[in-house]
């Protein structure tokens, strides 16, 4: 049985657009406990990804993200399966992909969200 992103991403998402300042992603993450978040123009369409790796090491947080955010970002598409997306991400040694439909973002997934799918596989 192959599993899509579609079914085990985070829907609910939070984004920075790149004029947020990183005092305000960082109190966002903080706030919603979470790791990355998209930066996204207003069509919603990816820019770039900032991390909390990223702005742990900004003391100036009046500065905009467009700083410090990257602007390489890997995505899957939502209707990839699992085995798809853990690839993509041990081969980039990242934590957080995008996905996206129609080059809009719909959703993340995280190692962690990986993670679950093999723990709830029966062996």
């Amino acid at each position: 049985m192959t599993i899509a992103v579609a079914h085990i991403m985070s829907g609910d998402l939070v984004f920075a657009s790149m004029d947020h300042t990183i005092d305000h992603v960082r109190e966002l993450m903080a706030s919603k406990r979470i790791h990355a978040l998209p930066v996204v123009g207003k069509d919603k369409k990816i820019l770039g990804i900032v991390t909390t790796a990223d702005i742990a090491r900004q003391i100036e947080g009046t500065k905009p993200v467009r700083h410090v955010m990257s602007d390489m970002v890997v995505t899957v598409g939502a209707t990839e399966s699992v085995g798809v997306a853990a690839r993509s991400m041990r081969e980039h040694r990242i934590h957080h992909l995008v996905v996206i439909d129609d080059r809009k973002v719909v959703g993340m997934v995280s190692s962690f969200d990986l993670l679950e799918v093999f723990e709830k596989t029966p062996s």
